[in-house]
């Protein structure tokens, strides 16, 4: 099982990658939202999580890195956003439609 632990070794919190919905970015800091509401602040940017994670998270703007498991079941990327179970509405900025919408057709398959 991967652990949050793994890719923040100076991290004190044991986070399971499953726990988390979607990961925001404030200037150099990252905001983790979990399942549980919780919210986590690191000092940490969106553009090394990028690097690190993989698939099921996807990055959909410049902001924003969102964990496909915790899309709205019936989630549609036509309109350049997508909600997540939370009643967070992402928007998908015009150059990474294309791939946010791959990415998430072949999960829903």
């Amino acid at each position: 099982m991967k652990t949050f632990k793994n890719l923040h070794p100076y991290s004190k919190k044991k986070i399971r990658l499953e726990e988390i919905i979607r990961i925001e970015a404030d200037i150099n800091y990252s905001h983790l939202i979990l399942n549980t509401g919780k919210r986590i602040v690191l000092a940490r940017t969106l553009k090394a999580y990028e690097n690190d994670l993989k698939l099921p998270f996807l990055r959909v703007n410049r902001s924003c890195m969102v964990n496909l498991h915790y899309l709205e079941k019936n989630t549609v990327s036509t309109l350049n956003s997508i909600k997540m179970i939370d009643g967070y509405v992402a928007k998908i900025s015009r150059r990474r439609v294309e791939f946010v919408s791959a990415a998430i057709s072949s999960s829903n398959s």
